[in-house]
């Protein structure tokens, strides 16, 4: 039996997304790469791009803080679609909070 295609996706987020549009630089072991950074989560990111990465592959991420206390971080990439990837943020401590949310959401 088919599933319905209506069938609503099960979200396994504790928090919600918060849209963004801005340029972000996020780089490899081995290169730098330019993206957009499309939403955000006090733990992950969407960031649209071109560049060619694989699923497991560690990033560190330069975020647009309007405050920044730490504008780099170590992120993993955990999905891909046809636009860009979904990075989990990793924590280096217990109880760290990176306030994402002082990310200032630019229109479109």
């Amino acid at each position: 039996m088919e599933r319905d295609s209506k069938q609503k996706k099960i979200e396994r987020r504790i928090d919600s997304r918060n849209p963004y549009s801005g340029q972000i630089f996020f780089a490899t072991k081995h290169q730098l790469f330019e993206g957009e950074l499309k939403n955000f989560s006090p733990y992950g990111l969407f960031i649209k791009t071109f560049a060619i990465l694989a699923l497991g592959e560690f990033i560190t991420v330069a975020l647009p803080y309007k405050e920044v206390k730490q504008g780099k971080l170590q992120g993993q990439i955990l999905w891909r679609n046809h636009e860009g990837y979904g990075v989990e943020l990793v924590r280096e401590r217990k109880g760290t909070n990176f306030k994402l949310l002082k990310l200032e959401a630019k229109s479109g």
